[in-house]
């Protein structure tokens, strides 16, 4: 005879994520309030799963300790967590209601992770739509063309080139200028 779990609403789990420099990230705290356990208790199981992990670049890419302030306003340490090391913490947690918990938010990490790469994407594509002619100021700037010489070849003046390697050097797509 199988069960049906009475999983809970998707966004309380959403709630429990942010993003952070483009990634789908929860806390420890999240964690220990969905899953119903005490603050110390999780952390004390990260700090476990650190000591233990085979893979430190692992580790270092997927928990970073931070701090907050509590309610009286001291500096408290907590973990922000990747989706990763999300799984890795609560695949350990057992029970039906941790397992509902778990479903939520590898769902919610799903999602949010869907919409940061939609996003990306969509920037793409406007930046592409709107810079056309960003590509071949950086090919020739990296090839050593003198802006002149790029304005020729794109039918644009030294200035425009000099806009668009501005523009450029600011999304990363060249080195800043000495």
């Amino acid at each position: 005879m199988q069960t049906c779990l009475n999983l809970p609403n998707p966004l309380a789990a959403r709630e429990s994520l942010f993003t952070d420099h483009g990634l789908a990230l929860t806390t420890s705290r999240a964690v220990a309030e969905r899953f119903g356990k005490n603050h110390k208790d999780v952390l004390r199981a990260i700090e476990n799963l650190l000591k233990t992990s085979p893979d430190p670049e692992f580790n270092q890419r997927n928990f970073a300790l931070v701090n907050y302030l509590d309610a009286k306003g001291e500096s408290r340490p907590e973990y922000r967590l990747t989706h990763d090391a999300f799984a890795f913490l609560a695949m350990r947690f057992t029970g039906k209601e941790a397992m509902a918990w778990q479903i939520a938010f590898i769902q919610a990490f799903n999602a949010l992770e869907a919409e940061l790469q939609s996003r990306v994407t969509r920037e793409a594509a406007a930046l592409h739509q709107l810079r056309p002619l960003l590509a071949p100021v950086v090919a020739g700037t990296e090839q050593g063309q003198r802006r002149a010489a790029i304005g020729a070849t794109i039918n644009r003046s030294a200035a425009s080139v000099s806009y668009h390697r501005r523009t450029a050097r600011r999304l990363g797509l060249l080195p800043l200028a000495h």
